[in-house]
Parts: structure tokens; sequence; C-alpha cells
């Protein structure tokens, strides 16, 4: 699976397979706790699909704007981290022993008011990692910007980064998960029309360019103002497309990842090798002997 080396990968090594389903749904716009709770319990009969369908799931990722929509008032419908409402997705990952990732907008965290929040919480029922969308799709998100892009131990060998959405269009976003070291980045949207082409280049190219797995879930469905299309799809690293989901209805879609593959390639010195040769610079040139600068191109500092 090294489809996008010249080279192949040397030695020998251990892997586990990853098993994910993304959930493809269609959340109501709250407009209160009520609201917010028939999507929560959507989400959770979801998961009990997955895990009858797909037996052996590790992960289930959901869509962004899963718990309140894209409505018209945020603010009156955010939920705590400690709250009943993100309480039901711990029991119920606990209760299915399995990893999710969840888009909650949170009333606050860190200090910071109203957080467009991915959260992932593992088979215990424990949320061990949080990610606020860096790039809100201003002026629409009335939410604070993220400020870091960390990277999660996940089950399987994973390392998990999510990103959020409107964050897919940067590719700054995706270079920071990668120079974390994610093999898998993950990206809940609440991607809406016309942008359903935008939505696939930049899967494609983000996932070749990292050479990351890309897990992707995407709504479906019309709110007050647009149209969401669906097209959740799951990427190996060269960019290639392993599934995905249709258009426009809610859907289920899984595969089975080897994230130590990941690692393993880019330990390696080798052709179309991108995250080894950002962290050389000027590998190719004479002067360094194909080692490089050993700088980080992206903060200029030695890595």
């Amino acid at each position: 699976m090294n489809i996008g080396s010249t080279h192949a990968i040397s030695g020998k090594f251990e892997t586990e397979a990853l098993s994910v389903v993304s959930v493809q749904t269609a959340p109501i716009s709250a407009k209160n706790l009520d609201d917010v709770n028939k999507n929560i319990q959507n989400i959770l009969d979801y998961m009990d699909r997955a895990v009858g369908g797909f037996p052996g799931v590790d992960l289930i990722v959901t869509v962004e704007c899963a718990l309140q929509g894209f409505g018209p008032d945020w603010q009156s419908t955010v939920v705590s981290e400690d709250g009943p409402e993100i309480q039901r997705l711990k029991d119920k990952c606990k209760d299915l022993n399995v990893w999710g990732i969840f888009n909650p907008i949170l009333d606050e965290y860190e200090g910071r008011k109203c957080c467009n929040t991915a959260i992932m919480i593992n088979n215990e029922g424990e949320i061990v990692h949080h990610y606020v969308k860096m790039n809100p799709w201003t002026p629409g998100e009335p939410t604070h910007p993220g400020w870091k892009c960390p990277t999660t131990p996940g089950p399987k060998g994973s390392k998990i980064a999510t990103i959020i959405c409107a964050d897919g269009d940067y590719p700054e976003i995706w270079r920071e998960a990668a120079s974390g070291g994610a093999n898998v980045i993950v990206r809940v949207s609440h991607y809406m029309a016309p942008w359903d082409r935008a939505w696939e280049i930049t899967n494609k190219g983000l996932a070749y360019t990292t050479q990351s797995y890309v897990v992707t879930a995407n709504s479906v469905g019309i709110d007050e103002c647009y149209s969401y299309f669906g097209r959740s799809m799951i990427l190996n690293p060269d960019g290639t497309i392993l599934t995905e989901a249709p258009y426009g209805i809610e859907w289920l879609t899984k595969a089975d990842l080897y994230p130590s593959i990941i690692d393993k390639m880019r330990e390696e010195q080798v052709t179309s090798n991108f995250p080894w040769t950002y962290k050389h610079r000027g590998a190719a040139h004479p002067s360094v002997a194909g080692e490089g600068a050993n700088l980080d191109s992206y903060s200029n500092k030695n890595s």
C-alpha cells in the first residue's frame, strides 16, 4: 500500500487493522435542548446499527453539527462537556466498546466561549481528544476559532488528528496534523452545495500530500438555508477513495485501515515521501547529501 512511491517499504514490521465506520446523517437545526437530544438519539441509533452491521468496528465517526445542526442560534443550544448530553455519548461508547468522534458546540473550552469542537471518546467512555475548529466559516459561524491541532493515540496503532469542515480548505491545517504525527486525519463536516467538487478535490489532494489516511463524515439534508450533499468518503494515503457514501441520504460506510504502515512509510527517505522531505528541506541538493537542512519549513525551527 505504498502506492505513492517507486520504492517498496523495507524491512519487516507488524500492523493491525483499524475498522472505521463513517456515519452520514441529516441533523435537524436545534432550537432548544430537546432538539439537541433528538439529534443525539439519532446518533446513538446509528451507532447501534454500525456495531450490529460491522462487528468488530473500532472507531465510529459522525458529522459536524450532529448535535445542534446549523441553526440560526447556536448560543441557545450549546452544551457542556460535563453535561448530560455528552454523557449519553460517553455511555454509548462504553456500552458498545467502541471509540467515537463527535462534534458538539460546547459552551466553553479552555476558557473560550462557544467552541465548535471535535471530541474523541474512547471505549471506556472517556474524552481523550479535543479540537476546536481553527477556521470557522465566516461570517456564518459565531464561534471562537481554535488555536492548536493536536494528535492523539487511538485504537490499533492509529494517531488521530481531527479537522472540521472548512478547515479542509486550508492546506496548512492538514500539514499541521501530519507534522504532529497523525497517520489518520478525520474531517467531520457540514459541507454544503455547491462545493461538492471542492470536497472531493481537497480530500484527495491532501490525503496524497500528507501521506495520511483520511476519514470524512459529511451531512445530508436541507436546513433553513443550505443543502448538504453527503459523499462521506474514506481515502488511502495516495488520494484514492476506498469507499464513499452516496449523495443526499443517510448512510453508513466502512473501511479497514492499517495506520502503522503510514508510520513506516514516513521513516524512509524515498520518492514522494512528502512528510519526510517537508522536515528535511532541500534534501535533493547535493550539498546536503540528500539529508536536507533538518528544518521544519513551516515553523523554521529545528525539527
